[in-house]
């Protein structure tokens, strides 16, 4: 088969009554048009304005006559090949049946929606119909029978624990007289197999209860969807839902106080230098765990799911996420610190949509240890030590060493700057949360825009831009918690940096937004005092641009004033 073919093609005309003669090669097939094609050739060869008609339609006969032999060459020679057996008709009609059901819409198989497609459809349409209440309060009830598992699991672990203490101390105390070095290892083991074996069972349960309650839940949606869908006279399955979900328990004595205010300051900015975009500036003052756990709220005595629950179930399945910066260690296999802490409130309630962390961060470690392997390359230099480089989150850093040891236990850490995401359902006002790693590097006064957690954060805001992420919650002072290092001069400084770098990086994302609205809130450790909580929102105005109305006032005397 000839994917082109050469002709000549000639043509005659009168010029100062004298007979001229155009002989040029043309390219069959013609990738452009007669008329461009025509222009080409009175531009090239200086040919005259009054035979361009002529010219014209003998070129576009000639195109024409040429390509349609070249087609019918090229199906004579794929039939031939095929007469002759140098082309299996096994292959073609698998080819041409490949080609018209991927190719081609109309014969193409029907794209399956799988459950969890129809199960997201189903749940967004139902959060925005009058089941609501319903949905929510069903939800509250599921979240409160996995906090009694949950209050009675650490209940009996407390209660071996303390049992499990007496028993060492008295051995302890009574060692080479009623017991041996050899007793209290026993005693010791034994222990440990008891805690084991409790933490088990109890974990047991509570798998049981969730998978339990994710089944039942989706069941009850589809049947509340249906329900919906009918005009039945019959009392529908909403209502016998409700009637279900609505004995809500009283609250104890403590839940029916007041909870704590937190410090909050709101600014509307401008960004961008001639199409200006309005984004939402919010400066917190609290725990960042106060954003992902569910208070308790209560009306007329009665425990209710809290009224952020609404906004979250709202705009789960929208162009309008919420996400969250965490900062937490490099190990991703342990639970320490913050990463315990966020693993106790998600561990409150039962995720209907997504995965459990744990699950989710097992799936993270399996494809770190790939991706680690896949981002490091060894090179030897000049004393034959290896050096691993490794590209972060936020760049490019090298480490060295002299053996494979630390090399391969390098792959079962993340670097600084790198950071994993988890998606939840069950927290209070987040969808996603950005896991980002920061080392003690970032307690220096001294760290720059060019510092990996600083570069981070704009690999994080990108994808914010680019996933409709539009509310993101920034730790302003890249700690979560106030330390004595952290001076009046220190923090000053940080928020200034954070702050300068944020705007640039939102400047520069915002070809990816479509001039959309965001919110960015930034979030200061609760131990921060309120006179340093107004200096640093009072630092604000000075770094962005804010949204000033314009005043009018009437009256003869009157001026126009911002």
């Amino acid at each position: 088969m000839q994917h082109s073919i050469e002709k000549e093609f000639s043509f005659t005309f009168t010029s100062k009554d004298e007979k001229s003669t155009l002989t040029v090669p043309v390219t069959i097939p013609v990738n452009v048009s007669t008329e461009e094609f025509m222009g080409r050739l009175i531009l090239s060869h200086n040919l005259p304005c009054y035979i361009e008609d002529d010219l014209k339609n003998s070129l576009s006969k000639f195109i024409e006559e040429e390509t349609k032999k070249w087609h019918e060459n090229n199906a004579q020679a794929a039939i031939d090949s095929v007469i002759n057996g140098s082309v299996n008709e096994d292959d073609l009609i698998e080819r041409w049946t490949r080609a018209f059901t991927q190719e081609v819409k109309e014969y193409a198989k029907p794209e399956e929606i799988t459950n969890e497609q129809m199960f997201s459809d189903i749940y967004h349409t139902l959060i925005h119909s009058p089941a609501l209440e319903t949905v929510l309060n069903l939800e509250h009830t599921y979240a409160l029978s996995v906090e009694d598992i949950i209050t009675n699991r650490d209940a009996d672990l407390q209660h071996l624990d303390s049992k499990q203490h007496e028993e060492m101390e008295e051995a302890l105390a009574n060692v080479g007289t009623k017991y041996t070095d050899e007793d209290i290892n026993q005693l010791a083991q034994r222990h440990f197999d008891n805690t084991q074996l409790i933490s088990s069972k109890w974990a047991s349960e509570l798998s049981n209860l969730r998978e339990t309650q994710k089944r039942e839940f989706k069941e009850w949606i589809k049947k509340v969807h249906e329900d919906s869908q009918t005009n039945s006279n019959t009392p529908s399955y909403v209502q016998r839902l409700r009637a279900m979900s609505s004995g809500l328990p009283d609250a104890e004595e403590e839940e029916r106080q007041l909870q704590p205010s937190r410090l909050e300051e709101s600014f509307t900015i401008h960004l961008g230098a001639q199409m200006k975009t309005t984004h939402n500036i919010r400066l917190l003052c609290t725990d960042v765990l106060d954003l992902c756990r569910h208070k308790t709220h209560t009306v007329g005595g009665v425990v209710i799911p809290q009224p952020q629950r609404l906004q979250t179930a709202m705009s789960l399945y929208s162009n309008s996420l919420c996400g969250l910066i965490m900062l937490v260690d490099n190990r991703l296999n342990s639970y320490t610190g913050m990463k315990r802490a966020f693993s106790r409130v998600c561990e409150q309630s039962t995720d209907f949509h997504f995965s459990d962390l744990d699950r989710r961060l097992y799936l993270i470690e399996e494809e770190f240890i790939k991706a680690n392997e896949i981002r490091s390359h060894r090179v030897c230099n000049e004393d034959g030590d290896v050096v691993s480089i490794k590209s972060t989150g936020s760049g490019i850093s090298a480490t060295s060493s002299s053996s494979d040891t630390q090399t391969k236990n390098s792959n079962y850490k993340l670097n600084n700057g790198d950071f994993y995401i988890t998606e939840h359902s069950n927290l209070s006002e987040v969808h996603v949360v950005f896991h980002l790693v920061c080392d003690d590097s970032v307690r220096s006064g001294d760290i720059s825009s060019r510092h990996p957690a600083i570069l981070s954060l704009r690999n994080i805001i990108k994808l914010c831009f680019r996933y409709d992420i539009h509310t993101i919650t920034i730790p302003l002072l890249l700690t979560h918690e106030m330390t004595e290092e952290m001076t009046i001069p220190w923090c000053m400084k940080r928020a200034e940096l954070v702050y300068k770098c944020v705007k640039g990086f939102m400047i520069e994302m915002a070809t990816y937004g479509a001039q959309e609205s965001r919110t960015i809130q930034f979030l200061v450790p609760r131990g921060l005092s309120e006179d340093m909580f107004m200096n640093i929102s009072n630092m604000l105005p000075t770094i962005f641009r804010l949204s000033n109305p314009v005043i009018h006032k009437s009256g003869p005397n009157s001026t126009n004033s911002l």
